[in-house]
């Protein structure tokens, strides 16, 4: 790294990084820098770390105004777009909430944690000793808070992980008290405008209120008690997750049902192999869809699954389009709420800011509704990074990323002790990472970077449960089989290959199918991916490459800096 280019991230913003800049503290602190380059140490003690404000929301897709979406309704999320780093091509390890966020917050990938579905079972730390993201801030000087959906509730994270994460201060840890229902009125409709029901009778309005009560109380420890430590503040949001609720005003905000446009792509690609298909799991079960499918086997017989009959009617289609961008909307308002009440507080200039989501999402795309693919909608994710008096301007990038490398990112903005690379095995390593610092894009966002990202998904799990021309699949286990993806610039290749969920190896001899999709011409977010090229005489050069780089997997697809 450049110690120069950090030196200048840690320094304070505005009259005062001005006056600093002229200091002859500067000229020592620039001496002291070039001393410690090597080292890698010198973030650490230039200047006060900066805290962190840290946006975890569910399900939400890149349908942002931020990210060309002009129908979207997201002002909030689109200024802070503004002041940050903007990574126009992020993608997420799994298509699912609790093997996504795993893989974040512990820095390490799914065939690491073997978390690959929500699941008591599949708690991270009963097979790998990692150090997870808050939990480092904490053990390295930080107050640590966390509050709704960050890691995935439940057992699945030893209950938010709160034994690990989180400072004394920031427990009990925070749940809206009706985040398991459906609204004040427990409806169980997929969808529907809450009418008469302010932001705050709803769980992410409760959420929201929180974090604008803990962010006065860090205040008033700062200005009234001498707290010295900076803080990590994770904020996580349930919304646009089913159901598909908010405030009746966020519906009112977009325009009938009936103008609601559909995806151009309503259809499975032509020659989508069965065990790529996802049966939209509780999304068809739920009422306001149910009655659709009833007494078919859409969701059972692969014959009838890529049918015009188990497509989603159109009207259906608008009703929910509609529904799942005003619960987004609403959302953006409480993300809203929250930035507000940090620059208020004055510690917007001391603050790095990171917003993501944990997975795509399908909303008729290829006939799939939901996430639980390997698709580009089902992977692709919002991330944005805000660093006061490095972002002020606004930056994009279009170099492919990964939500795995925002652990090493945020360590190394704020100074902590960075994480190394994992070694192959790393069950017993407290901490490392297998992401990679997006630090240097601040720098150059152009640069070359990764050659690849990299997401996975299991079957049968959330998929067919028989693929014709196969025998069954292993019963006692939602893993038989792991679909292994890939993004390069040019295309998105896919392999559906046996696999020990025990050992979480691959068998890449057994392949239950392939998928290649031509991403040469610029991208048409959610409306791409309509032919499977696999097959295809031209492409088998292609498939060759892909097939070798696939294999050879993330490690060999790391950024030269980081090489």
């Amino acid at each position: 790294r450049n110690p120069l280019f950090l030196l200048v991230l840690l320094l304070p913003v505005g009259e005062s990084r001005a006056a600093a800049m002229g200091s002859p503290l500067l000229a020592g602190l620039i001496a002291v820098a070039c001393l410690v380059a090597s080292s890698g140490s010198v973030t650490r003690t230039l200047a006060p770390r900066k805290n962190v404000l840290f946006f975890a929301i569910d399900d939400l897709r890149p349908i942002l105004g931020a990210y060309g979406a002009d129908y979207a309704i997201s002002p909030n999320i689109d200024k802070l777009a503004k002041r940050s780093l903007l990574f126009e091509r992020a993608y997420c390890q799994v298509s699912f909430c609790s093997p996504s966020r795993t893989s974040l917050l512990t820095g390490r990938r799914p065939d690491t944690t073997h978390v690959w579905k929500i699941s008591s079972q599949e708690y991270w730390r009963q097979v790998v000793n990692a150090t997870s993201l808050p939990q480092h801030f904490k053990e390295n000087g930080y107050v640590t808070v966390g509050m709704g959906k960050v890691f995935h509730p439940g057992g699945a994270s030893g209950n938010d992980d709160q034994k690990y994460s989180w400072s004394p201060e920031g427990l009990p840890y925070y749940h809206s008290p009706i985040e398991n229902r459906y609204g004040p009125q427990n409806r169980t409709s997929i969808a529907w405008a809450a009418e008469g029901l302010e932001d705050n009778q709803l769980p992410d309005g409760q959420i929201a209120d929180n974090a604008l009560k803990i962010l006065d109380e860090l205040k008033v420890n700062r200005t009234e008690h001498g707290e010295k430590r900076p803080f990590f503040m994770a904020v996580g949001f349930h919304k646009p997750h089913i159901p598909f609720i908010a405030p009746k005003k966020y519906f009112d905000m977009y325009p009938p049902q009936d103008e609601i446009a559909v995806p151009k792509n309503r259809f499975p690609p032509t020659d989508l192999p069965y065990i790529a298909w996802s049966v939209w799991p509780f999304f068809h079960t739920v009422g306001g869809v149910r009655q659709y499918f009833v007494g078919t086997q859409c969701f059972k017989n692969a014959t009838q699954a890529y049918t015009e009959r188990c497509m989603m009617p159109i009207n259906a289609t608008q009703y929910l389009r509609r529904s799942y961008y005003s619960a987004m909307t609403y959302t953006d308002a409480q993300v809203g709420k929250v930035m507000e009440k940090m620059e208020e507080l004055g510690f917007g200039n001391d603050t790095i800011v990171v917003l993501w989501g944990d997975h795509g999402w399908q909303l008729g795309e290829h006939g799939e509704w939901g996430k639980y693919t390997n698709f580009e909608d089902g992977t692709h994710v919002p991330f944005m990074l805000r660093v006061p008096g490095v972002t002020d301007d606004g930056m994009r990038t279009s170099a492919l990323v990964e939500l795995i490398d925002i652990y090493p990112t945020l360590a190394e903005l704020t100074g902590l002790p960075q994480p190394k690379l994992c070694p192959p095995s790393s069950q017993n390593v407290e901490t490392c990472v297998e992401g990679f610092s997006t630090v240097p894009l601040l720098h150059n966002p152009n640069q070359p970077w990764k050659k690849a990202s990299f997401s996975q998904y299991a079957r049968p799990l959330s998929g067919l449960p028989s693929i014709p021309g196969r025998p069954p699949f292993l019963k006692g286990t939602d893993e038989s089989v792991m679909g292994y993806t890939m993004r390069t610039d040019k295309y998105r290749y896919t392999e559906w290959v046996g696999f020990n969920h025990v050992t979480a190896m691959a068998n890449w001899t057994d392949v239950w199918g392939r998928e290649l999709y031509d991403h040469t011409e610029p991208t048409e977010f959610f409306n791409d991916e309509n032919a499977n090229l696999v097959d295809k005489a031209d492409m088998k050069e292609v498939v060759a490459q892909l097939h070798s780089q696939l294999q050879a997997g993330w490690r060999s697809a790391m950024p030269a800096i980081h090489s």
